[in-house]
């Protein structure tokens, strides 16, 4: 292993050498009783801990109830391949367990996954992997078959309990296909420019800092850190006003100076001066935590270190029990490091203002883990919601809007206002449970045992299989729909298929990410496409000369697993059938729906057949449609499989055809996992 390349570490304390186990609790306090509103405006702190360098699925691919790797709304790669089963040279590898390598260098396989090294993680090599938007070039782009390992709950189990426990969101997305520096820098100002896109730790950028914005509205916040031991990651320090400020001015005393010495550890210290804030009342409204690289998760620095870390974070907020019950943690991660994740993130049309490089996307980048800590996230919930480092930037603004100091981040692009969320869905204000939970016991490896071992290598070949079960999941704003409309054939051999993407109903208040990936016949990039809530939008391929001469395979694909797929040949008896779908309610149930529209523009009769992939065992269903009329049906998806559906429909005259369609109805309600 090389050693890492930014910033060093300082001894452990003896405390934190120490495993620590977390107590449990369930309480309503005096203090929640009689101040409690039900709404935002009972958050009293807010703390923001970023790690670094975890995709989600190097984390929480096998974890139950959320879109990992049991995910059957996947893309598909050239050739036929699922994305999980990624090119690797001559041959191709799916994710492997790091954990399961053999010993090495005296160390069991556990040390060795707990040790694994960093990966690439630049602006070229993340667009590179990316590979715009095909998602197919892991192993190449990063330049190493480890950014496929993954690690599970028995590897992690702190961070499993704190899922189990609190809320993930699943649809949660580093803000640039970079590094460390351009996505702290979103997460502390809500931008980057072209100058610090691809930087490591950034320096003397001009934009308004959050945490200025804060400091105007009157909002107190404070960074805990120890200065000589951050790593680079203060992302105040990027900004020319911090860099510049003295002690005595609140940019510097809040923002760029370190918390008292207690053990000369840096976890201990930081923790100590939170436990010590909480105690005394002045915990600020805002907090930013930023750990030392030993703690901070970033390869070789232990996962297992960095929960020691958090846990320690946890019990020094739990200091004040009434503290603890009025604060929200949010615990996310800077980026991927290089390691895979499955699903395409959303990227903006071409032109968006403020989004792109020289023709080239900023973001979004990867996903990455985001663990909501709170009294109102907790219950083992999933979301589903797109959200982005900036969300965090947007929760702030909610909520310091809703407590009467509105601090405003100009910098957030309109585009990302429109994709991402405000992190407020992930919550629910009105039904608190308070105190803490049971927490796993933790324990140090020490950074400085890695350097020295070998890393990881695959000893499996096969789709990892995910925990069984599903979770409570949180209502989202969408409501995404999409159909191939027709086919509109032209001169010389053209013969163009209309695409329709909508995002209606009454859940829908939320623009909806959408992207059409040609799976054969035609070498392009995936197209990307933003659909205003209740809009819609629709787009053209040519499927003739030069294009697969009349053959077509394209895949539709929008939040929260929503696909759709069509396959065919326009010079073939399918190309009179078509199916549109949309949403609504069942008449004498009044539970919504997804009816299916079948119809035959053809001189001969057509049956259709309805077959359904999973979520109901009955069917499948036919319907003989005669030439030149359609006919129409309905699947009460919410009253039976908690909103979920994954049909396909085929037709008896042409074997090439077929499409699929699998998604989730929304209610405006929770629902459960799929």
């Amino acid at each position: 292993m090389t050693p890492i390349s930014r910033r060093g570490f300082v001894g452990l304390g003896a405390s934190v050498a120490a495993g620590v186990a977390l107590g449990a609790g369930t309480r309503t306090t005096a203090a929640a009783a009689t101040t409690a509103t039900g709404t935002i405006r009972d958050v009293q702190h807010v703390v923001i801990l970023m790690q670094e360098n975890r995709s989600f699925d190097h984390y929480f691919g096998r974890l139950k109830g959320v879109r990992g790797f049991g995910d059957r709304s996947g893309i598909t790669l050239s050739g036929g391949h699922p994305v999980f089963d990624q090119p690797n040279g001559l041959g191709r590898q799916y994710p492997w367990k790091l954990s399961a390598t053999p010993s090495a260098g005296g160390k069991d396989g556990e040390t060795l996954a707990q040790c694994n090294g960093d990966l690439p993680h630049s602006w070229s090599s993340q667009h590179s992997a990316w590979n715009k938007g095909r998602m197919d070039n892991w192993v190449a782009g990063v330049g190493n078959v480890r950014s496929l390992g993954y690690l599970d709950r028995s590897d992690i189990p702190f961070h499993y309990a704190l899922a189990d426990n609190y809320t993930i969101c699943d649809a949660y997305f580093c803000s640039t296909l970079s590094a460390t520096g351009p996505n702290r820098t979103y997460l502390w100002s809500g931008k980057v420019d072209s100058a610090s896109y691809d930087g490591g730790d950034e320096s003397g950028l001009t934009w308004q800092n959050y945490a200025e914005a804060l400091q105007a509205a009157g909002v107190s916040w404070k960074v805990y850190q120890n200065a000589a031991d951050n790593y680079g990651d203060n992302g105040c320090a990027y900004f020319k006003n911090f860099a510049n400020a003295k002690p005595g001015d609140p940019l510097y005393d809040r923002g760029m100076s370190s918390v008292p010495k207690v053990t000369g550890s840096t976890p201990d210290d930081i923790a100590a001066a939170i436990k010590a804030d909480v105690l005394a009342g002045t915990l600020p409204q805002v907090s930013w935590i930023v750990p030392n690289q030993a703690f901070s998760e970033h390869p070789y620095a232990p996962p297992g270190d960095g929960a020691h870390f958090v846990s320690l974070v946890y019990q020094a907020l739990a200091a004040d029990p009434d503290v603890f019950d009025s604060t929200v943690l949010f615990l996310n991660y800077d980026e991927n490091d290089g390691y895979f994740d499955h699903v395409p993130p959303p990227a903006p049309p071409a032109g968006t203002p403020g989004e792109f490089l020289n023709g080239v996307p900023y973001g979004f980048g990867f996903r990455v883990p985001m663990l909501v800590v709170s009294p109102w996230t907790r219950g083992g919930w999933v979301s589903s919601e797109v959200f982005e480092h900036t969300s965090v930037l947007r929760f702030l603004e909610t909520w310091t809007s809703a407590i009467g100091k509105p601090a405003e981040c100009p910098n957030i692009s309109d585009w990302r206002r429109k994709v991402s969320g405000d992190l407020t869905g992930v919550f629910d204000f009105a039904n608190p449970v308070h105190g803490t939970v049971s927490l796993p016991a933790t324990g140090v490896i020490g950074i400085d045992t890695c350097g020295p071992l070998p890393n990881p290598v695959p000893t499996d070949n096969a789709l990892p299989a995910q925990e069984t079960g599903t979770r409570p999941a949180r209502a989202l704003p969408y409501q995404p729909g999409g159909y191939l409309d027709h086919l509109e054939f032209g001169a010389a051999g053209k013969i163009l298929a209309w695409f329709t993407m909508t995002n209606q109903g009454g859940p829908a208040s939320r623009a909806a990410h959408f992207s059409i990936h040609p799976n054969a016949y035609r070498d392009t990039t995936p197209y990307q496409y933003t659909v205003d809530a209740g809009g819609t939008a629709s787009d053209s391929f040519n499927i003739g000369t030069g294009f697969g001469g009349g053959a077509y395979d394209f895949t539709m694909v929008g939040p929260n697993r929503f696909l759709r797929r069509f396959q065919g040949d326009a010079t073939k008896a399918g190309k009179s059938a078509e199916v549109s779908t949309r949403y609504a309610v069942e008449p004498g149930t009044g539970k919504l729906a997804i009816y299916f529209k079948m119809a035959n523009s053809g001189s001969a009769s057509v049956k259709f057949t309805i077959t359904s992939n999973h979520y109901r065992g009955d069917g499948p269903w036919t319907y003989t449609v005669a030439a030149g009329v359609s006919t129409e049906d309905y699947f009460n998806a919410v009253a039976y499989q908690n909103g979920w559906y994954d049909f396909t429909v085929t037709v008896d005259s042409d074997a090439t055809w077929s499409r699929r369609f699998t998604g989730h109805l929304e209610t405006g309600a929770a629902s459960v996992s799929g």
